[in-house]
């Protein structure tokens, strides 16, 4: 059923969407906001008023080439105090 992909991408958990498929329901888009990883043109209102945020994309917030504008969103979160953290050199 997906032969042309418009059902799902590569790596976008295909196995969770055949497991629920027919199960579902859909959610509003405001619910999940995506893109965080590679596009810097999300407005901090949708963030903000967004249930989860997704960092897919190439540009991890705990990489060197993240989006600087979103990465905060994640930073604030991550305890720099703690050995293993500051092991991984996350440049926080």
């Amino acid at each position: 059923m997906n032969e042309d992909q418009s059902i799902w991408k590569s790596g976008t958990l295909p196995p969770g969407l055949i497991t629920f498929y027919s199960t579902t329901k859909s959610l509003d888009k405001s619910w999940h906001v995506l893109g965080l990883g590679y596009n810097p043109s999300i407005s901090m209102d949708e963030i903000n008023n967004a249930a989860v945020i997704h960092y897919n994309g190439n540009m991890k917030p705990w990489l060197d080439i993240a989006l600087n504008q979103y990465k905060n969103l994640w930073t604030k979160y991550v305890d720099s105090d703690m050995e293993f953290v500051q092991m991984c050199n996350f440049g926080l």
